[in-house]
């Protein structure tokens, strides 16, 4: 009777063991599963955003960025000078005419083209302002599949102290900016929404869908070179780089989602 005891013990003991065992290995292999190293999870992908403004077409064009959003690329020269200078970029240039100076380029070796569309926020007037349009493009990750709405932009100047009468056309923009995210996220709940451009003023912009800015690293206030990202991912603050002979800096930030 004794000896019956002790080989059910010994047979209990076994597997309690194991299960320990298998325990410790679960706790270290789980941080590798959210990276997604297991079955059925895509990789995280890592990038970065730029904006610039280039001065009416007369700045350098750096390769500062995965994906950039330009602004005052305003002339067929500058947009040919902006090819050949990032051949290693794709480029959403509009059909529409005052929309091709808001482009959005991308590394063609890092992300590949699926759709765009530059949407009217107000009409423009001779000697006051062109047509201004938000341009967006969906992008899609060639490592991972993953996918991403780029967003460019460009407001009215002057509107918030040498020109106080072009505020509703300000304000105008704006409200088709909101429309723009709500409508784009609604269309495409997964996809992480970056925002970028120059919003000319020094307000950050309350957006829908949990689009949020993101504070420039070391500078005060709000600049009205601006970047939004969607909440959900994860994003670094934003970098101020060199002018590159624009009289704006050229702003950077790194995301993972």
């Amino acid at each position: 009777m004794k000896q019956r005891r002790k080989t059910l013990i010994a047979s209990v003991a076994i597997p309690m063991a194991s299960l320990v065992a298998l325990s410790a290995v679960s706790a270290h292999a789980a941080p590798s599963q959210e990276a997604g190293a297991s079955s059925g999870t895509k990789a995280a992908v890592t990038l970065t955003v730029g904006t610039h403004n280039v001065l009416r077409g007369n700045a350098e064009y750096k390769p500062f960025a995965d994906v950039i959003g330009w602004q005052e690329v305003n002339d067929p020269q500058d947009r040919e000078r902006l090819k050949n200078k990032l051949g290693a970029y794709r480029h959403f240039l509009p059909d529409k005419k005052a929309a091709r100076a808001v482009p959005i380029s991308w590394r063609k070796d890092t992300f590949e083209f699926v759709k765009g569309y530059a949407k009217l926020t107000h009409k423009g007037e001779a000697k006051v302002t062109p047509n201004r349009y938000v341009v967006w493009a969906v992008l899609k990750h060639r490592k991972t599949g993953k996918r991403l709405i780029a967003m460019n932009t460009h407001f009215i100047s002057g509107a918030w102290h040498k020109h106080p009468n072009r505020q509703a056309r300000w304000l105008q923009h704006a409200e088709k900016l909101r429309t723009s995210v709500r409508n784009l996220h609604e269309r495409h709940p997964k996809l992480p929404i970056f925002l970028v451009g120059d919003f000319n003023r020094h307000k950050a912009l309350k957006l829908p869908a949990n689009v949020d800015y993101i504070r420039v690293e070391g500078v005060k206030g709000v600049p009205i070179d601006q970047a939004y990202a969607t909440g959900s991912v994860r994003n670094s603050k934003v970098k101020r780089l060199p002018k590159s002979g624009s009289d704006h800096h050229a702003y950077r930030f790194s995301a993972t989602f």
